[in-house]
């Protein structure tokens, strides 16, 4: 159960220091408000100063129904401006509405959330914690008991020695300029780590924890890389897959689904942007749920997309992880 006890853990973890300014973000309706009542208990317990946003799928929806132009002026998103610390908390996926929009009132809700994750992205810390619901589930098209279980094990941790795990493991690899990773098939991806940083993700970053990762140099990724299983969405599945990449973009692969899946990406979106090693202990076999496989220890995955926000210099709209397993070699 997500009690109080777990709460405490995460917030915890999370580092919040005395007197800062702390936006709960809650994305969910009235009749889930308690949770987000108990993660503000928490966060004041420990002195810092909770403030609220309240996203709900039905009431945004009758709220941008009728909303006028004018309406979230530049003025509104100044409030975001001593915010140190977003939290997430979403019971369900975030942003979507609970009903249809005219064109017109959907670009103003479109306009009012570019808005305000562009007012919020620079913050000191950026957390997204995901309750484990069964509409997370059956959104995520996971059965809902293998999920709230998994997602229970995986937040139910010990924080400080996972954060202990993960800085040693940076520490290790932290004058490693490249990266080579072996896979099956006599696949051999080699990556250039040269002037980029390791990042830790224990608690600190996006829940379930558990992570290191670097944003490779862009166009120097070359080789072939397999993995056994690729979740594209919650229908589309491809397996015994090989990835080619010359020069940081995927540019072949042995499976004409994939194929189309990489030609339909946007801008930027082929650019391998990301390498990640899993660190989480507490997380069974991979699901297709990126957010806990990319965490399960024995793991690593490489990204294709964004990564300008985390030491890259690849702008896009979209990022991606593949997961798998394999070695990584560095030197």
């Amino acid at each position: 159960m997500f009690d109080q006890r777990l709460i405490k853990k995460i917030i915890k973890a999370i580092g919040i220091k005395k007197s800062e300014l702390v936006l709960l973000h809650f994305w969910g309706e009235d009749s889930d408000l308690e949770i987000l009542h108990n993660f503000s208990c928490e966060v004041a317990s420990i002195g810092g100063s909770p403030l609220v946003l309240h996203q709900s799928r039905s009431a945004n929806a009758k709220l941008f129904e009728g909303m006028e132009e004018g309406c979230f002026s530049e003025n509104y998103f100044k409030i975001f401006d001593t915010v140190d610390i977003v939290i997430d908390i979403c019971m369900y996926q975030p942003v979507q509405l609970g009903s249809k929009l005219e064109d017109s009132q959907m670009n103003y809700y479109r306009k009012y959330m570019s808005d305000l994750f562009r007012a919020l992205e620079s913050k000191n810390k950026f957390v997204q914690i995901r309750i484990p619901t069964e509409q997370f589930a059956m959104e995520e098209g996971i059965d809902p008991e293998l999920f709230i279980n998994d997602m229970y094990k995986a937040y139910d941790i010990d924080y400080d020695n996972l954060k202990i795990i993960c800085e040693d493991k940076c520490s290790e690899l932290k004058n490693k300029t490249k990266a080579t990773i072996y896979t099956k098939n006599d696949c051999e991806l080699k990556l250039e780590l040269t002037d980029r940083k390791w990042y830790v993700d224990a608690g600190e970053g996006d829940f379930p924890s558990g992570e290191v990762s670097i944003a490779p140099v862009e166009k120097k990724t070359n080789g072939t890389i397999y993995f056994e299983k690729l979740w594209l969405d919650t229908d589309i599945v491809v397996t015994d897959v090989i990835l080619k990449i010359i020069n940081g973009r995927i540019v072949d692969a042995n499976s004409e689904q994939m194929l189309e899946f990489i030609n339909e990406l946007p801008p930027n979106g082929d650019i391998v942007c990301e390498l990640g090693l899993g660190m989480n202990p507490n997380i069974g076999e991979l699901k297709g749920y990126t957010v806990l496989d990319e965490k399960k220890a024995g793991t690593f995955h490489i990204a294709i997309g964004m990564n300008h926000l985390f030491g890259g210099k690849n702008v896009c709209m979209m990022h991606m992880d593949f997961v798998g397993y394999g070695e990584v070699v560095f030197s």
